[in-house]
């Protein structure tokens, strides 16, 4: 089910001539110099697209993986520049946070076209929302959590996911930490058990007849209203 204000699933399109059922991969807080490159040679070895919702700032920092993102045919979407809680934030810095961040994006790859956008922590507010339709964004979020930024270990990952999954279902992972947690311990901020929960999730999905696809574009009708 959809939330009137942004998007949590796909559905499917009978006028698609790909009837296949589709789950769409997600990763959050990035692009990380350690963990992005690791999670895009799964994605490449397994021949499956997802979309990652980079942070500004991060891709200011590694614009040669903003690259790499968009030539290995993933999505980029807009995360914010700083990653803030948009609900603590005045309207003119959550104008700022949105408009900043899709610029930099598309300064760093020109050729890449964001059409998403996902709030820090999933926080929706009446700015956010107001201040997405303005930037002619698609407000974006989740249907499946396995909570992967938490380390609840491979094995728990997995099958939170595989629980949850069904076809259209948007699955909220991470490759990197927000700003100000990056700096935290170690640990905590490893991506380590996502990049090992996704070479065994991939398999898993694909033989549950599952395409691991990158989220559609704006004009698709596969977008459910």
């Amino acid at each position: 089910m959809n939330h009137p204000d942004y998007l949590t699933e796909v559905r499917s399109d009978s006028d698609c001539a790909d009837l296949r059922p589709k789950v769409y991969l997600t990763f959050d807080d990035g692009p990380h110099p350690v963990w992005t490159p690791k999670i895009l040679d799964i994605l490449a070895y397994e021949q499956a697209a997802a979309t990652f919702c980079v942070i500004g700032a991060y891709a200011a920092e590694y614009p040669e993986l903003i690259k790499r993102i968009a030539a290995e045919g993933h999505e980029l979407a807009n995360h914010t520049m700083t990653h803030p809680d948009l609900s603590k934030c005045e309207p003119d810095l959550v104008r700022r946070e949105i408009w900043e961040a899709d610029a930099l994006i598309k300064e760093t790859c020109p050729a890449a076209k964001v059409t998403y956008i996902r709030a820090p922590y999933g926080i929706w507010t009446k700015d956010a929302i107001g201040e997405t339709g303005k930037a002619g964004l698609i407000a974006l979020h989740w249907s499946v959590d396995p909570r992967d930024w938490s380390q609840p270990g491979v094995n728990v990952i997995v099958d939170a996911v595989m629980a949850s999954v069904r076809p259209g279902s948007i699955v909220l992972l991470h490759d990197g930490s927000p700003p100000g947690e990056s700096n935290s311990d170690v640990h905590t901020t490893s991506r380590r058990q996502t990049t090992e929960a996704l070479s065994r999730l991939i398999p898993a999905l694909k033989a549950r007849r599952f395409v691991i696809s990158r989220l559609p574009d704006r004009r698709s009708k596969t977008l459910a209203e």
